[in-house]
This record gives structure tokens, sequence and C-alpha cells, in this order.
């Protein structure tokens, strides 16, 4: 059997059973009306009435205790040698003139 035989007998097999899903699908499964409820739907009906809801302003101002101060939260990270950022661009030109210090290995 050669592989055009092959193929032309899976593709065959293919259309025949798409073919009678199709027919299945169109002739012989039931049909319910259009106008009909059918039992696998939920219809909801909402009993409540809109209610129409405004913003109102608050005359009270907001009093911070100065007694009470939130304690700073410090996550350290190690000695920070430099801040601030630089572009992309400037990042590949000092990669290329091999200025980066790599301190050490790069986990990938």
């Amino acid at each position: 059997m050669s592989w055009i035989n092959f193929l032309t007998v899976i593709f065959i097999v293919y259309l025949v059973y798409y073919c009678l899903n199709l027919f299945f699908d169109l002739f012989l499964s039931p049909r319910t009306a259009i106008g009909e409820i059918s039992e696998d739907e939920l219809f909801f009906t909402e009993t409540s009435i809109p209610e129409l809801i405004t913003a109102q302003s608050k005359a009270e101002p907001v009093i911070e205790e100065p007694g009470k101060e939130k304690p700073m939260v410090y996550f350290p990270s190690g000695p920070v040698n430099a801040t601030g950022g630089i572009s992309l661009k400037h990042l590949f030109s000092l990669a290329k003139d091999n200025l980066i210090e790599h301190t050490r290995a790069i986990p990938y």
C-alpha cells in the first residue's frame, strides 16, 4: 500500500464520519419549537427595583494621631553600590564595551 492509497483511505473514513455526524444532527436529532421553553434553560426574574445612589460628601476631617506612627518596614537586599536606571540602549553599549562588572553567577 502506497502513501497515496493510505491517505486516500484515511480521508474517505473521515469524510464518511463527518457526513454521518452531520446527517444525525440535521435529521435524526429531536427538534424543539422556536417559541417553546426548553427544560435545560434557566430564566431569572429580577424582583428588585433599581435605586439611584448619589455621592455624599463627608464634613468630618480625618485626624491622624501623632503618637502612633507606623513602623517602617525594611527589607534588606544586600549592599547597594549605585542607584538609578539606565536605558536599554545604554545597557547594551556598556555590555558591548565590557564595562559591566559581574560579581556572581547569573542563575537561569
